[in-house]
């Protein structure tokens, strides 16, 4: 069982729009941590609704990231960009297997759980010194919308 995530200031971009989205996925793993423990319908049910979860944070929280990554000239922006796709991929051959009976709640959460761990923060903090320059008229804006990078119903 991985352990349940405790947001701390090692995680945070100093930037509220990105912080507030980064601090959505660090609750939708720890309830899906939580619920594997209970097992049975409870946490393939909490699988789903974490699957369910990280597709709508991929597609807000990536659409954010990229778009602000892009005002600043953010020059490691298409590697960063190559991350967000491996992602994407997880998470979709997560949920194929999962429904083919070969993935477990359990893999997801620990998947995820490293997806904060490492991509957060150790690469959303390579860009976050250049967040700095948008100033505080940018984090009203927050984010909405964006592409649909993948459907899932």
């Amino acid at each position: 069982m991985c352990d349940l995530i405790v947001w701390n200031d090692s995680f945070s971009v100093n930037f509220g729009p990105i912080d507030e989205q980064h601090k959505g996925l660090v609750v939708m793993t720890n309830e899906l941590l939580m619920a594997c423990g209970e097992g049975g319908s409870t946490t393939d049910h909490a699988f789903m609704k974490a699957v369910r979860g990280a597709v709508e944070y991929a597609r807000t929280h990536f659409y954010t990231e990229e778009k602000y990554m892009k005002e600043v000239n953010y020059p490691d922006l298409p590697a960063h960009k190559k991350e967000h796709e491996n992602f994407i991929a997880q998470v979709l051959n997560s949920i194929k297997s999962f429904e083919a009976g070969g993935t477990e709640p359990l893999a997801l959460a620990c998947f995820l759980k490293n997806w904060i761990l490492n991509h957060i923060a150790v690469s959303d903090m390579k860009y976050a010194p250049y967040l700095s320059g948008i100033g505080a008229g940018a984090e009203k804006k927050g984010a909405q919308g964006g592409a649909d990078l993948f459907a899932f119903e």
